[in-house]
């Protein structure tokens, strides 16, 4: 099994403030990678730096095979199309419809037909559970909604890599199980590889094949469910017996 992300020796500060500190793990490919923690703690910023959307101060960060630490926006552009970002909020454009939302990937990124572009994003809201909302607005859509369509967004480009940024966040637990299998179904159907921030241990189970928890800009441990619930740390311990969610 070949490695879909490797993060080797990275560290980021932001001014005097040390978000990563030699931090280091792999994500084999076609496996939920799940990173937990306390608010704070670098985990988006962990996301953030995989996309390229921040770089890192110093350590590799390879993606696919490629090395992006020291890629300018140009060079990255290939890797970055391999990468679906579901955001915490959805981060839709409130005054484009749902459809045009998925579609603005395609649109920008590829030379498909108006026509083509509108029957994939069809075909991918069905999935998602949205196959009557192409021509809704956002604003009228509830927050598992909006969800799902920045999931459909972040999976019009066929991504191999998917990174996702608290994919419970004010969602009720049957909704929040509901976008848990979706994920679950797209690393299933896809092969796809799942990068997964979230505070909520009950996706977090569902989710993870690994698991890793940052603390103090530190990876404290990482290990399969069961590795982290017998981890010699207690805050790791007591951390995957909480029951909370959302």
């Amino acid at each position: 099994m070949s490695d879909a992300v490797v993060f080797e020796s990275v560290s980021k500060s932001f001014g005097p403030r040390s978000v990563l500190k030699d931090v280091s793990f792999t994500v084999a490919a076609g496996t939920a990678f799940v990173l937990l923690g306390r608010s704070g703690t670098g985990k988006s910023v962990t996301l953030k730096l995989i996309d390229g959307l921040l770089k890192a101060d110093s350590g590799e960060i390879t993606v696919d095979g490629t090395k992006i630490t020291a890629l300018n926006s140009a060079a990255l552009a290939p890797t970055r199309k391999k990468m679906g970002f579901l955001f915490q909020s959805a981060a839709l454009f409130d005054s484009i419809s749902v459809g045009e939302n998925v579609a603005f990937p395609l649109r920008r990124n590829t030379q498909k037909k108006d026509s083509e572009i509108r029957d994939i994003v069809k075909g991918i809201l069905e999935k998602v559970g949205l196959g009557k909302e192409f021509d809704s607005m956002p604003s009228e859509m509830s927050g598992g909604m909006r969800k799902r369509a920045g999931l459909a967004r972040a999976l019009a480009m066929e991504p191999s890599i998917l990174l996702v940024d608290e994919p419970s966040a004010g969602l009720d637990p049957i909704t929040s199980t509901e976008i848990d299998e979706l994920l679950i179904a797209i690393k299933t159907d896809h092969h796809a590889t799942l990068i997964i921030v979230t505070h909520n241990m009950p996706s977090a189970r569902r989710l993870a094949d690994q698991m890793g928890f940052l603390d103090d800009g530190k990876l404290l441990a990482h290990g399969t469910v069961q590795e982290m619930e017998q981890s010699e740390h207690q805050l790791v311990r007591d951390f995957m017996k909480s029951k909370q969610g959302g």
